[in-house]
């Protein structure tokens, strides 16, 4: 059939030369800041469009960028000067295409009385490479008779960093060079303060007659059932005297074998199959490894802190994540004091941009390490993924940055000997809070007073336990017994410390910090992550579970971050009493480790539920606190991310705790602690996650009285089930 479909033909240069240029009208450009946005990725380079595959938008944040700045901020179809009409829209599974449906507005031209809206549809196909964008655009006319009609394309590029979309300002910018046009092709330029010439080439085929440096139209002319199509590339590129690093494209599904994890639930499995994509979409190849980039739009580049947690959530389905995000953060591990970034010997990353401004220094994200948390989570994610693969060649690799990173710990984290670590007062260029909550407000007292450096976070003092353990381990691993005993010591004396000055009696639950030593006396969801890193003793989880678990903090949705009995709460806010899904994936995995396996599992339900009202199940970095009611949906955050990579795991995360695994790659064992299947699941089957060399294969039924275990025909891993 496809090679009976007639062509349509495009009027030649000379005759589209007697024609003046359509008038676009551009007050339909401003778009909804609540609109639907498609994001695309690969390697070091993403696209956001609206709807219709256009960067029409009242978010700043639309465009295509590349190693922090934008490419291009127009790429616009217009059909006589109208916007189309989008009808649907399909992401590939990679996260690097899709394919749009649109239609016409009605419209009308000098030689044509007024056609009605849907006369023609129009296919866009979008395809996403490491440094190019593709774009084809094919017009079929429906309409009973022959049509001619105009189709622009608008350009811009403007070669913002994406800082700026972000709002900051600049005192400076460089020079944008006079554009280049010759025959089917368009060059836009721009030489920056960093001395790079960045620039946008477009080429287009077929040629037309009508070709600006911001524009480009074709006439067409299409009989009944006609088409034809227009093929646009968008070459990005990056010269300098400086040798810019060569970075490859290579996503991780092309590179393994993908574990299946499936149940009896459609809508479920699909929440865990876009997770998995979203996850090969972010991680993206560096020369230390795959690193998964935090989040589209502001965020898509290494952060310390997301990296890490997204690594321990996909632990045993992905190891290789975790491998390359340790070597990758190593490679970058603090090695002298700078006051600018917060660089310290041994301290973990927070942030690595690139682009002008982090070229120039007008931002410290060169990196930075104005975080309180990342340092620990390093040994927490290095020693997991040692359970998980005995991979002691990695781990002699980097011991010495595991030390690197403890004598952080204890000599620059807790300067004044309190075994507490705090973040002390910083530049005005870096934030004021450093924990994984670092709105500038999100910290204060009861009676509303806001709390200020030097801070000691609860979570904070359970990843440094948790941490102090690990290296116990390690040193265990590589037969220091006399370093394994101190690290054990370490960790019990900062137990007893944590539980004298940070349980809070009224409320059964732990302050959310230490101001100056002064308790900040408000009930967050800080305290449940202090549950998942073991800090907490027996006689204390079910109060801080209880506790968790009240209205006030539930809200049917998730847990919030702050409680809405507190003064600052405020449900759409970025911090204080919006719910973040890797938040509830930490704080249920905390729940389920301590036997609350029901209240975990409820957890899990909630985030499943929120996801069936977003697109394709992708669940965004965060979401509004508001209270559950029958019949409403979730209120949207409108500048979330989406995706996000800890958010893409927190299932994931809640269901392996859950099934309670705890791995021994040494011996190629697998102990399911009092599996238990949540009650709105009956199967549940896993091919694939790997203990040391080898694979496993588990099929869960859930019964009357408990969850059964079966082995797969695939299974090659010793495994043991308590009950």
């Amino acid at each position: 059939m496809k090679d009976q479909i007639p062509k349509g033909t495009l009027l030649s240069a000379s005759e589209n030369q007697q024609i003046e240029p359509i008038k676009l009208d551009v007050r339909e450009d401003k778009g909804q800041p609540n609109a639907t946005t498609l994001a695309l990725k690969c390697g070091n380079t993403f696209l956001v469009t609206d709807a219709c595959g256009d960067l029409f938008s009242s978010r700043q944040e639309v465009g295509l960028f590349r190693h922090g700045t934008r490419f291009l901020h127009a790429c616009n179809l217009y059909l006589e000067g109208h916007r189309l009409v989008p009808l649907s829209h399909q992401v590939a599974p990679m996260g690097d295409a899709c394919y749009i449906d649109l239609t016409n507005m009605a419209f009308s031209t000098e030689h044509q009385d007024a056609i009605e809206q849907e006369a023609i549809h129009f296919h866009r196909f979008i395809k996403l490479e490491e440094d190019t964008l593709i774009q084809t655009f094919s017009a079929t006319n429906f309409h009973p008779t022959a049509l001619a009609f105009t189709l622009t394309l608008t350009i811009g590029a403007d070669f913002c960093d994406l800082f700026e979309t972000r709002g900051f300002s600049r005192k400076e910018h460089g020079e944008h060079l006079p554009d280049q046009q010759e025959g089917a092709s368009i060059v836009l330029r721009y030489h920056g303060l960093d001395e790079i010439e960045r620039s946008t080439h477009i080429q287009f085929q077929p040629s037309t007659g009508y070709v600006q440096s911001d524009r480009i139209d074709w006439v067409l002319d299409l009989q009944q059932g006609a088409s034809l199509e227009i093929s646009v590339t968008i070459k990005m590129d990056e010269s300098s005297t400086k040798e810019l690093p060569a970075e490859p494209a290579v996503t991780l599904c092309r590179s393994q074998r993908i574990p299946i994890t499936q149940t009896d639930d459609p809508f479920f499995n699909r929440l865990l199959t876009r997770g998995m994509q979203d996850l090969m979409m972010l991680s993206t190849l560096t020369p230390h490894g795959f690193y998964p980039y935090a989040g589209i739009p502001r965020f898509c580049c290494p952060f310390g802190r997301d990296g890490l947690i997204t690594a321990l959530e996909f632990l045993p389905w992905f190891p290789e994540i975790a491998r390359g995000t340790l070597e990758f953060l190593a490679a970058y591990q603090g090695k002298k004091v700078e006051p600018f970034t917060g660089e310290e010997p041994g301290k973990i990353m927070h942030e690595l941009r690139t682009g002008e401004m982090a070229n120039c220094h007008e931002i410290p994200f060169i990196p930075s390490y104005t975080t309180i948390d990342t340092t620990p989570l390093f040994l927490m994610t290095l020693e997991a993924y040692i359970r998980w693969t005995n991979d002691l060649p990695l781990l002699e690799e980097l011991w010495s940055n595991a030390e690197a990173a403890a004598s952080w710990l204890t000599d620059y984290g807790d300067k004044d000997g309190d075994t507490f670590i705090e973040y002390q007062e910083t530049t005005e260029k870096k934030l004021v809070n450093q924990g994984w909550k670092d709105s500038w407000n999100l910290v204060t007292h009861s009676d509303g007073r806001l709390a200020r450096p030097p801070m000691a976070l609860c979570e904070v003092q359970g990843y440094v336990y948790a941490a102090y353990h690990a290296m116990s381990y390690l040193a265990k691993r590589l037969n220091k017994s006399d370093e394994a005993i101190h690290w054990d010591r370490a960790a019990d004396t900062l137990q007893a410390n944590f539980l004298r000055d940070f349980w809070w009696v009224q409320e059964q639950t732990f302050y959310m910090g230490l101001e100056h030593k002064e308790p900040c006396d408000i009930v967050t969801s800080n305290a449940g992550q202090c549950l998942w890193t073991g800090i907490v003793p027996e006689e204390l989880v079910h109060k801080v579970i209880h506790r968790l678990m009240r209205e006030d903090m539930f809200s049917g949705w998730g847990i919030r971050t702050l409680s809405a009995q507190a003064k600052y709460y405020n449900p759409m806010s970025y911090h204080n009493g919006s719910i973040w899904p890797h938040d509830n994936a930490l704080v249920g995995a905390g729940f389920a480790l301590y036997g609350a396996k029901e209240e975990a599992g409820q957890i899990l339900k909630s985030l499943f539920d929120a996801s069936q009202y977003y697109e394709g199940s992708r669940l965004p970095e965060l979401y509004c606190g508001f209270t559950r009611h029958e019949g409403h949906r979730p209120t949207s955050y409108p500048a979330a991310c989406s995706p996000q990579a800890w958010t893409t795991g927190a299932p994931f995360m809640l269901l392996s705790s859950l099934l309670g695994l705890y791995p021994d790659a040494e011996g190629s064992r697998l102990t399911l602690d009092y599996p238990k299947l949540p009650d709105w699941l009956n199967t549940l089957e896993i091919n694939g996650i790997q203990v040391g060399t080898h694979r496993a294969h588990l099929r869960f039924t859930r019964g009357r009285d408990r969850t059964e275990v079966m082995l797969g025909s695939e299974n090659e891993v010793d495994v043991r089930v308590l009950y």
